[in-house]
């Protein structure tokens, strides 16, 4: 038989690849059988998502009533979106309407782009500001009378989450897509003696329903864990510096590292706290686990600040380091130096929205 023959014979061709299959099966199971173990039955297998009765998912509670404490009667609380990202302002609903319950007015800080007032203007006439995850830099003058408004007793509530933490991930700024923190909030936080750290908290051995949604409970009895067995945080970062009042559980990791710890995601310093995550103050978050509670203390830390001089920062005036001039922490330098004002405590700029009680 000639070899062309041969190679177009189908009994010859079945032939060679039923060769070729044996050799292919001998191989493999000679490549099972020569490595450290053997490939384990799946009737072995004891992983908790084999058994869902054994799921790692632990639910939260959904139940109570965001309420405060403190009597709110007469306070000034601002809202920074001057130096925010596209805040949808429906989500912080429950905070503004909590606060304006208990007698508390509540500002937005729109900033001189919008024809607004400058931030160290507004802060004169405010007792609290909350600043959420601003993406917008702070100028040396507007540090320094965040400084100087701090320490007069003004109340600030710094509120971080990585910019953008996950794809399918959604914020009080929309979309989060990666886990870079957003920048601006770093020097603004150091001046307090508190840092973020880089990436998103995620456990996968305790959550509530998803990874990402972590578990934190508090450090001690304080005045913002009064009340608090335990909360949930989504994609938070963590928090340092400060004390220390909520952590995260164990096995806990940041995604930039991969390393698995307990991390602080609420802290205070002084007349300043901050939490890594703004998720805790949306519908979704409010009320999982014990999160009204928390947020009804953290709002009770804002208007139980007693700010004096009650019209702090105020400008510099030559030669002069008393009363309407720097105060500590203004700086000095032509940094340090805040805007000329008027004497008079300023009326709420038109242009900033303005929510009351009445």
């Amino acid at each position: 038989m000639s070899a062309d023959s041969l190679r177009s014979s189908p009994v010859v061709r079945a032939g060679f690849f039923a060769g070729i299959l044996v050799l292919s099966v001998i191989v493999g199971t000679v490549a099972i059988g020569g490595g450290a173990q053997s490939a384990p039955d799946v009737s072995q297998v004891n992983a908790p998502s084999f058994n869902s009765g054994e799921s790692v998912a632990t639910p939260a509670d959904e139940s109570g009533e965001l309420s405060m404490s403190a009597d709110a009667s007469g306070k000034v609380v601002v809202i920074d979106v001057a130096h925010a990202g596209d805040i949808d302002r429906e989500a912080l609903t429950p905070l503004v309407s909590t606060l304006t319950e208990n007698g508390a007015t509540v500002r937005y800080h729109v900033g001189e782009r919008q024809s607004g007032s400058p931030l160290n203007e507004s802060l004169r006439s405010a007792d609290a500001l909350v600043v959420l995850g601003a993406e917008q830099r702070y100028t040396k003058s507007e540090l320094n009378g965040l400084s100087a408004f701090s320490d007069a007793g003004g109340r600030v509530l710094l509120l971080n989450e990585p910019s953008q933490a996950s794809p399918a991930g959604l914020g009080l700024f929309g979309p989060i897509r990666s886990d870079s923190v957003t920048k601006p909030m770093a020097p603004l936080a150091s001046q307090y003696g508190l840092s973020y750290g880089n990436g998103y908290l995620y456990n996968m051995h305790e959550y509530d329903t998803n990874y990402q949604n972590v578990y934190a409970t508090p450090t001690g009895e304080t005045e913002l864990t009064e009340g608090v067995d335990r909360a949930v945080f989504y994609a938070a970062i963590p928090v340092q510096g400060g004390d220390t009042a909520l952590t995260t559980t164990e096995q806990t990791t940041l995604s930039k590292t991969r390393r698995q710890d307990t991390y602080g995601v609420v802290a205070r310093s002084g007349n300043v706290a901050t939490v890594g995550d703004t998720s805790v103050f949306t519908q979704e978050f409010l009320y999982r686990a014990d999160n009204e509670q928390l947020v009804g203390n953290l709002l009770d830390f804002l208007v139980t600040g007693e700010k004096s001089p009650a019209d702090a920062p105020r400008p510099p005036e030559s030669g002069n380091s008393g009363p309407g001039g720097s105060l500590p922490g203004a700086g000095t330098g032509s940094g340090g130096v805040l805007p000329s004002e008027p004497d008079a405590t300023p009326a709420p700029d038109p242009n900033e929205t303005v929510m009351s009680d009445e």
